[in-house]
């Protein structure tokens, strides 16, 4: 196997758990599958809101990183383009969820 092969499988399997995850929370509403939440459950005023909010983010994640996976693959000359372009994403996903899970949360 050569190294963007096992790169596409990688990002793929991580792809798909997350596209997984992502439609568990936000169409299944399974909140317990967010990390944290268990134990601050109560403090949650709107979990339809939420679910909808990471599960969207967490669903956008994971069809990026299978996009770019395939991406990887089937141009393996763009690689270094690519990878930062998924790691940005990835970034700005994580900084729209935390901002936005804010007021879904009361302290």
């Amino acid at each position: 196997m050569t190294e963007n092969q096992i790169i596409f499988l990688i990002l793929e399997t991580i792809g798909s758990i997350f596209v997984i995850l992502g439609y568990l929370i936000k169409y299944k509403e399974k909140i317990q599958l967010i990390a944290g939440v268990c134990k601050d459950d109560d403090h949650i005023t709107d979990k339809k809101g939420f679910a909808s909010l990471v599960g969207g983010n967490v669903l956008l994640t994971g069809i990026i990183f299978c996009v770019g996976a395939v991406g990887i693959y089937l141009f393996p000359n763009y690689k270094n383009l690519i990878e930062p372009v998924m790691l940005l994403s990835l970034l700005v996903t994580i900084i729209l969820t935390y901002t936005g899970g804010k007021k879904y949360i009361e302290r």
